[in-house]
């Protein structure tokens, strides 16, 4: 499979490339603006093709898209902290960077997963989120994230776009960025 993993050098993305290519064979094309916690030796000694770019950067995504037979989104601006000081950044990277990825990723019919976050969920006191939980963000990271995934949902509706949406909730191993240690 031909891939566009978005977000690819980053801590989930990845382990996410590392996988698919070690253990499936996969063919991947990373497309990341590196930022904070994206870093180029995260993929060391991973078969990859890599674009410097940001997903809200149309003819970068164009161009990594072209050979692609799916796309996974795990490009985001995190932490709460960060979306607080700097929204505009999560604005631009959550909202109109996975609009740019929909559009192309409907422009040539191919299956997309927008790698999302429980906290756009928002807090709870006791007992579990379900993903028929209604969207409570309680910040502008993951009410960006929240954004994004309710235009994938759009996408998925409106224009048939293949696509999942993958919640999940805190990650550790290796190459995590050194703030998000637990």
């Amino acid at each position: 499979m031909r891939l566009l993993v978005c977000g690819g050098a980053g801590f989930i993305g990845s382990t996410f490339v590392r996988q698919r290519v070690n253990d499936f064979g996969d063919d991947v094309t990373v497309l990341d603006k590196l930022t904070y916690a994206g870093r180029r030796e995260n993929l060391e000694g991973v078969e990859h093709t890599f674009v410097h770019a940001g997903i809200e950067d149309r003819e970068a995504v164009a161009g990594a898209m072209a050979d692609a037979d799916a796309v996974v989104n795990f490009a985001a601006e995190t932490h709460v902290d960060r979306s607080i000081a700097e929204p505009d950044a999560f604005v631009t990277t959550h909202a109109l960077g996975t609009y740019v990825l929909l559009e192309a990723a409907r422009e040539r019919g191919l299956r997309y997963v927008q790698v999302s976050t429980d906290e756009v969920y928002g807090s709870i006191e006791e007992g579990s989120f379900t993903e028929q939980s209604p969207l409570n963000p309680s910040s502008p990271y993951s009410a960006t994230k929240a954004g994004a995934d309710l235009l994938v949902a759009s996408y998925r509706h409106t224009f048939g776009l293949e696509a999942l949406i993958c919640r999940g909730s805190n990650n550790y191993g290796p190459f995590q960025y050194p703030e998000k240690l637990i």
